[in-house]
């Protein structure tokens, strides 16, 4: 028996990922062969799913075990992932109340980055210690409310990105022009590849990052610096606007059909 709590894709049970999880709802999940999960599925079910020993998809284990970009920065460094210098910062009193006062020097121009924002929001370009002032009090704000951690990247500029779509054993890659964000809902559009071989070693990054982490649903950004990519970010709820959203659903259905091929 195959479950989906994937909307669009009937399985032989379906379930809603936000209903009442009761005994039924866990006696007939505990029957299936295979499970189907959409990319907002909470990381409790999952690993529910996954250590109960059944096949899922997508595979998120790295995902859920290093969350945010905190987590994706621990997640670099431990698959030796070429990326922008970072500073992690748990909470903002580690550099304003820091009783030990270890010397720490921000260099501008630099690029903070909250640690659950996502589709460019939450990215901050800072010139100056004023403009840092600024977003400071941005992230009290969100301390306030409970959510901790943020990054300080080195900024490297560039006139063009890329962006990786990974869909079962499908890679799609596209590269986009514009402002300081280049993702296609705010500032970017989609250009050809803007130098040779630039599109293949995207896909020889792209390709070590699912050879060490089985992702199988991923959008992953890339910036370059002196022509050599470097991984940005992993986007696991992502805009498909780049290659659309009937080619998508073409080829995550593809992509499902193979796993319960495989697994199911």
């Amino acid at each position: 028996m195959v479950i989906s709590f994937l909307p669009g894709f009937k399985g032989d049970f379906n379930f809603f990922q936000f209903e009442p999880l009761d005994k039924s709802f866990f006696e007939t999940l505990l029957r299936a062969k295979a499970v189907i999960f959409p990319p907002t599925i909470s990381p409790e079910l999952y690993f529910f799913v996954k250590n109960s020993g059944i096949p899922v998809f997508p595979e998120y284990t790295f995902r859920f075990l290093y969350p945010g970009k905190i987590g994706q920065i621990m997640l670099f460094k431990l698959l030796n992932l070429p990326h922008p210098e970072t500073t992690v910062v748990p909470r903002l009193c580690g550099i304003e109340e820091n009783p030990y006062k270890r010397t720490f020097k921000i260099k501008y121009p630099c690029v903070i980055k909250g640690n659950y924002g996502d589709e460019g929001r939450e990215i901050f370009l800072v010139k100056n210690e004023e403009e840092l002032k600024e977003v400071f009090k941005e992230i009290k704000k969100w301390e306030r409310e409970g959510r901790f951690g943020f990054l300080i990247q080195e900024y490297i500029p560039c006139d063009f990105d890329a962006r990786a779509y990974v869909i079962g054993e499908k890679i799609l890659i596209v590269f986009r022009e514009g402002g300081f964000k280049k993702n296609i809902s705010q500032e970017g559009r989609i250009i050809p590849c803007p130098e040779k071989n630039l599109k293949k070693k995207v896909l020889e990054l792209t390709s070590k990052i699912i050879r060490n982490t089985h992702f199988n649903l991923v959008a992953i950004d890339f910036l370059f610096k002196n022509k050599e990519p470097v991984v940005s970010e992993f986007n696991f709820v992502f805009g498909r606007r780049a290659i659309g959203e009937k080619r998508y659903e073409t080829l995550l259905k593809k992509a499902i059909k193979d796993f319960l091929e495989k697994f199911g």
